[in-house]
């Protein structure tokens, strides 16, 4: 007899992953395909989503080939705050802009001139960023008039892979309130908050719950991927919430530390919590009446990707992540002395200055790669070590963090974060399948099968605990207030300072 699966997706940055997951949160199976970043100019970024489309197909048929279940939904979750603009056949209008994308500074400093950032916390509950998508919106409409002019919806990666699969346009109450237009809850959009932002509302998804059911697999899609036309499509959740599901960290305090090409932190936190500083919104969780507390490192995973093509020898395209630990292991202790600055493309928790840039504070002859390597992970530590502060300022202290994504497979890394946060960390079982969990118990809710998105939480193995080292934490709490000090001295000395950074 055929086993009863749920086929999720997890669309990230550099590819997609197709996970089979039975109803006991049991990974049967996974597949994955990559795709790549386009950067017609500097701090642009693209990606292509009939590539994405593409990719999942792929993974899709390799995954199902020859396995003996039944699909009986498919649901997705991809990552935050990109944009693609799709017309009235829900087909791509033109490149998706991604996260990683700054196109939109000066969009964002036109409208911090005209909505001071006070206000925007105040009436958006957020201050608005080259990072945001309403700034990549109203750069469409600015810039790109032609392609605003043929869009019929304003998507993020998720909203427009979900409409590809089931002809639909639908958002969930994460992914909207991550626009900063809606109500507390995320569940309506907000006329007032739209105006003020000057976005047309009639470009933005209806919303529904996670767990609702968006639409039946259309043939097209359904030949893509070699699932049955009219399998239930979920509306899903974007990888925020959804990691926070795959962690098992569903209650208050619960967090998550996910590592990938982003790094960022997510607390479960109770309604209402507001950032004292004004500057960072919350996101509303998958599971209804709760909130998260997102913390976001632009580019942590991203880093040691950037440092290992840096590294790699001539002709190679990086450096196995093994390799890149194996490096940085090779001289641990040896690295007082030097610093990096991990803002590659810009950063948001806690400096919110899109213009910051990364470098190396320090440099001797003494130093060689694998220097540089463990320099960019210490690197990294202290900025989540800054952004969990800053989000403990929300009055949200952290009971546990669980490790998900693929940065959680390695020891090195992670035993340099435990060591700058001197607090454990536990790694779940499959750290790279937990946004995929986290989009399967969506669909499991959704089917009926289960009777609330907590039943994660009895199901989420912890594989290991990584405990900080009280040596080594001692000598990070030494270097930690130089690394902060870096943020203003590279500030300074920049040709095109920040607008209003915060210090």
């Amino acid at each position: 007899m055929a086993t009863r699966v749920v086929l999720a997706f997890d669309v990230g940055t550099s590819g997609v992953k197709a996970t089979l997951v039975d109803a006991r949160a049991g990974i049967i199976g996974s597949a994955g395909r990559g795709y790549g970043l386009s950067t017609p100019a500097p701090g642009w970024v693209d990606q292509d989503g009939l590539a994405i489309r593409a990719a999942m197909a792929r993974a899709s048929r390799e995954l199902l080939r020859d396995r003996p279940v039944s699909v009986e939904a498919v649901s997705v979750t991809a990552q935050m705050f990109s944009l693609q603009p799709v017309d009235a056949a829900l087909e791509p209008v033109g490149p998706m802009l991604s996260w990683l994308d700054q196109r939109a500074a000066g969009v964002a400093a036109d409208l911090a001139r005209r909505v001071p950032p006070e206000e925007q916390a105040r009436r958006l509950g957020s201050r608005v960023t080259a990072k945001d998508i309403v700034a990549r919106a109203l750069w469409l409409r600015a810039e790109a008039p032609d392609r605003y002019a043929r869009t019929a919806w304003l998507l993020d990666c998720k909203e427009a892979v979900v409409a590809w699969l089931c002809g639909v346009a639908v958002i969930d109450p994460s992914g909207a309130s991550a626009w900063r237009l809606t109500d507390a809850t995320g569940e309506a959009w907000q006329q007032g908050s739209c105006t003020l932002a000057g976005i047309d509302r009639a470009l933005l998804p209806p919303i529904a719950p996670a767990t609702t059911i968006a639409g039946g697999l259309t043939a097209v899609a359904a030949r893509a991927l070699g699932v049955p036309a009219g399998t239930p499509v979920l509306v899903g959740a974007g990888d925020v919430p959804a990691s926070q599901l795959g962690a098992g960290a569903v209650g208050p305090g619960r967090a998550h530390l996910s590592l990938g090409t982003a790094a960022y932190l997510g607390i479960d936190a109770d309604p209402g919590v507001r950032d004292p500083a004004g500057n960072l919104g919350t996101l509303a969780h998958a599971v209804p009446g709760r909130t998260i507390v997102w913390l976001e490192i632009a580019t942590g995973g991203g880093a040691l990707a950037w440092v290992g093509r840096v590294l790699a020898p001539a002709g190679a395209r990086g450096m196995p992540p093994a390799r890149l630990e194996r490096l940085a292991s090779s001289v641990a202790g040896e690295t007082d002395d030097l610093l990096f600055a991990p803002w590659l493309s810009g950063e948001r928790v806690p400096l919110f200055d899109d213009s910051a840039r990364g470098a190396f504070v320090g440099l001797g002859l003494q130093h060689g790669p694998g220097h540089l390597a463990r320099a960019v992970m210490e690197g990294v530590a202290f900025q989540i070590r800054w952004a969990l502060a800053y989000g403990i300022d929300f009055g949200t202290i952290p009971t546990g963090i669980r490790v998900v994504g693929g940065g959680g497979v390695g020891s090195v890394w992670l035993g340099i974060i435990a060591d700058t946060l001197d607090r454990e960390l536990e790694v779940v079982a499959s750290p790279q399948d937990a946004a995929a969990l986290g989009a399967a118990a969506i669909a499991f809710v959704g089917l009926g099968w289960w009777d609330g998105l907590q039943r994660v939480d009895d199901l989420v193995r912890v594989e290991r605990v990584v405990r900080p080292d009280p040596a080594r934490t001692e000598a990070r709490d030494r270097l930690y207030p130089l690394f902060q000090r870096l943020h203003p001295a590279l500030a300074a000395a920049s040709a095109d300072p920040p607008v209003e950074a915060v210090a």
